[in-house]
């Protein structure tokens, strides 16, 4: 026996314990997670307080008209028309004017500024949480960028192709919709300049094998998303415009005039929509390459 206990007190036992830097970083991790979720918690419940209160007042108001509906979308006019019995127009007490701009108050956390500082903040925390040291920081948050910036154009491409501007399509007046893609589609490809010019500024910072064939693919997506920008989709608006002129006057629609600017609009449109296609094509090929450094 005092052989075997002399044996026991000499030998170190394995255990299953987690290293201390692994134990203190997925504490940090959880202690994050805790503030955030916290801090989330409050701006929620002091935003849930505001739309209440906003919210009983215009079911009051609404209550007061006779209706029943508590969305912001249809909140009428202070001023109402003519009642149908001849009596004057009805003024609605503490009805707010109807500001399609500014229907709700502005937050903190609802500027650019504040959203923009919390992406940056984020990426510092979790540089802090895995204990990364400044150079290894500086290339993390680098690909971070570059994952992000990826993100958000193949979304923006997917969504403005295949969701949104079908929907839109489908659902609006030709005019309205026509005015409407002329104000999103500047920015939708200024967004789509701007991501792929952070790709290209960040592949360094990713592995020999994406970056190679990646340089291409993104340089060919930045000339169509750069001509498309810069061309295509303003020449396009502009002979839209022309058109929606033409068709307001009496007998626009038979001239010569009008049948050549809708010839050059489906030219101009269809070259536009081709290069939209190259480029998400670029994009769904440097996915593939980002995703051939996840497989080993």
């Amino acid at each position: 026996l005092s052989a075997i206990d002399k044996y026991t007190k000499n030998t170190p036992f394995q255990t299953t314990q987690q290293p201390t830097g692994a134990r203190k970083n997925l504490l940090k991790m959880r202690l994050i997670v805790v503030l955030l979720v916290g801090v989330l918690t409050i701006v929620n419940g002091f935003q849930s307080t505001a739309v209440r209160r906003n919210t009983s007042k215009v079911q009051k108001n609404l209550k007061y008209l006779g209706k029943s509906s508590s969305s912001p979308l249809f909140m009428p006019t202070k001023t109402l028309a003519a009642s149908t019995d001849g009596g004057d127009s009805k003024v609605v007490p503490d009805l707010p004017d109807w500001d399609p701009t500014n229907w709700t108050p502005k937050r903190l956390h609802n500027t650019a500024f504040f959203r923009f500082s919390a992406m940056l903040a984020t990426i510092g925390v979790a540089s802090y949480a895995i204990g990364s040291s400044p150079v290894k920081v500086s290339a993390k948050a680098s690909a971070t960028i570059h994952i992000l910036a990826f993100a958000t154009w193949f979304g923006s491409m997917a969504y403005t192709t295949f969701i949104g501007g079908i929907t839109m399509f489908k659902n609006l007046p030709r005019k309205t919709f026509g005015k409407l893609q002329s104000k999103l589609f500047p920015i939708y490809f200024n967004l789509c300049a701007i991501t792929i010019l952070l790709q290209i500024l960040t592949l360094n910072f990713l592995p020999t094998v994406v970056t190679k064939k990646a340089t291409v693919a993104l340089g060919v997506s930045l000339v169509m998303t750069v001509l498309n920008l810069f061309y295509l989709e303003p020449t396009s608006t502009k002979i839209m415009f022309e058109r929606y002129a033409l068709e307001e006057t009496s007998g626009g629609k038979d001239t010569d005039k009008y049948k050549k600017l809708a010839a050059n609009f489906g030219k101009f449109h269809g070259m536009s929509s081709l290069t939209n296609l190259i480029a998400l094509c670029g994009a769904i090929a440097h996915g593939f390459y980002l995703a051939t450094a996840l497989v080993v």
